[in-house]
């Protein structure tokens, strides 16, 4: 995009059924030169030319027959996510604003307008927008599946993402500790898959007792039980031909893991009460932060079951795991609630990225969540300040020396909070790095055999 100036005026789409103020306001803008005003009558007017000239920025009155102005800075920010909208009224009222900024404004005013302040929004508004396309492809770059993160592991995430929607129907197993996202990976499943335009439909299998959780999910037929007046469709019929996400499929108790094992091998169930079998085809994706391996060995999990929710599985890192995305889901997490609380997004500062790096976030990024959302409640000021959120929360070292896989001697760094597994991952790649892919030498200086470190390199993908 050009700078705007003399060579380049700035295109502004101006809205207002009233023809007086339409005609005020494209005067106010032609006459400094620097913008080309558009009128449009009414927001479908608007519409349309929005879709032919691509404007720079929108001024919008919200009080408008067939659309409001709110509707059409809805539909407008979803096909231009960085537009500059400004939206202005008669109306008075302390939450015309807050309805305005939530409805994705960029900026709000009231009337009468002054001339020399609508152009001074206008132009703040115009300096942000390179700003905001550069995050907008830095976050798109990022997570092409809605995953934010750069770390290793997040890309393997996003990999698992890719390669399980491509397989229709195939069910899938989502694995984590509490708050690491499991439901959103549910969904980017159901959304980069070829059923993504039928239904996604999620339950918590730990929210409900068992009877009433074999009814939501399988549905009933009239007199089934004493309150069942009607027939009701389950879940597993509402979701027919989408995606039906089982969250803390850990929980379910054993007669209903016997129904749901028949169910996944035909995707045929009958209703509470009912005879008649019903056929589906969908998706299933369970998920849990159980570990399940260690239920079935100690009997509280079907075998069976297990290994046909373990098809394609995806295990999500916790947040200690990934120090190094912290930073860009506190800003994430910035942007989405001074968007929910209809406030300015303050800054993060260095310190602070620090401060929420060093902490361990057992709640994970669940966590991490609460706490930026109550530092924006109770902040005030151009700079969000975390640390009073987390002074109960040591620092903690994040590095701890190990061996180098040299076999000189010496000693170096890694991270501390990292899972066996990972560190495991992290030490067999680096080794392997170390000896120039010599798989003998390798596994020498591991102290394990050939046989042993292919074992180990196929459990972590280093194949």
């Amino acid at each position: 995009m050009a700078p705007f100036g003399p060579a380049r005026r700035a295109s502004v789409l101006i809205v207002d059924d009233e023809a007086v103020q339409l005609t005020l306001l494209t005067a106010t803008l032609e006459k400094t030169g620097r913008f080309a005003a558009h009128p449009a009558k009414s927001p479908v007017e608007a519409l349309e030319m929005a879709l032919a000239e691509e404007p720079d920025a929108v001024i919008t009155d919200i009080s408008m027959p067939e659309m409001s102005g709110l509707e059409l800075t809805k539909r407008l920010r979803e096909e231009y996510p960085t537009l500059p909208i400004i939206v202005v009224t008669g109306l008075t009222g302390d939450e015309t604003g807050s309805q305005a900024y939530a409805a994705g404004a960029t900026d709000f005013a009231n009337k009468p307008l002054d001339p020399r302040g609508i152009v001074a929004r206008l132009d703040r508004a115009l300096a942000k927008v390179p700003e905001q396309e550069l995050l907008l492809r830095a976050v798109r770059d990022r997570a092409p599946t809605g995953i934010l993160g750069s770390h290793p592991r997040v890309e393997e995430v996003r990999r698992a993402i890719q390669q399980i929607a491509a397989v229709p129907k195939v069910p899938a197993l989502i694995l984590g500790e509490s708050g690491t996202g499991k439901n959103l990976v549910a969904r980017a499943i159901h959304t980069a898959s070829a059923e993504h335009e039928h239904r996604f439909v999620e339950i918590n299998c730990a929210a409900l007792p068992e009877n009433l959780l074999e009814a939501e999910i399988f549905g009933y037929e009239r007199g089934a039980f004493t309150d069942a007046r009607r027939s009701k469709k389950g879940l597993a019929e509402v979701a027919d031909g989408g995606t039906l996400f089982l969250d803390e499929i850990g929980t379910l108790a054993p007669v209903l893991q016997a129904k749901l094992l028949t169910f996944l091998e035909s995707r045929t169930f009958r209703r509470l009460g009912g005879t008649d079998d019903i056929h589906v085809s969908l998706r299933i994706v369970a998920a849990t932060n159980a570990d399940l391996e260690r239920e079935v060995a100690a009997g509280h999990f079907r075998e069976d079951l297990f290994y046909r929710l373990n098809v394609a599985r995806v295990r999500l890192p916790a947040l200690r795991e990934v120090r190094q995305d912290i930073g860009v889901l506190a800003h994430r997490f910035l942007e989405q609630a001074a968007e929910s609380f209809a406030k300015p997004a303050p800054r993060l500062e260095a310190e602070s990225i620090r401060r929420l790096e060093a902490y361990d976030w057992p709640g994970n990024a669940r966590e991490l969540r609460n706490v930026i959302e109550r530092a924006m409640i109770f902040s005030s000021g151009p700079v969000l300040h975390v640390e009073p959120f987390l002074a109960s929360a040591p620092v903690r070292p994040s590095e701890v020396r190990v061996p180098t896989p040299n076999g000189d001697g010496a000693r170096g760094t890694v991270p501390l909070g990292l899972t066996l597994d990972e560190a495991e991952r992290r030490y067999i790649e680096a080794t392997l790095q170390a000896t120039g892919g010599n798989v003998n030498e390798a596994a020498e200086r591991l102290g394990i055999t050939r046989k042993v470190l292919w074992a180990r390199r196929k459990k972590h993908g280093l194949l």
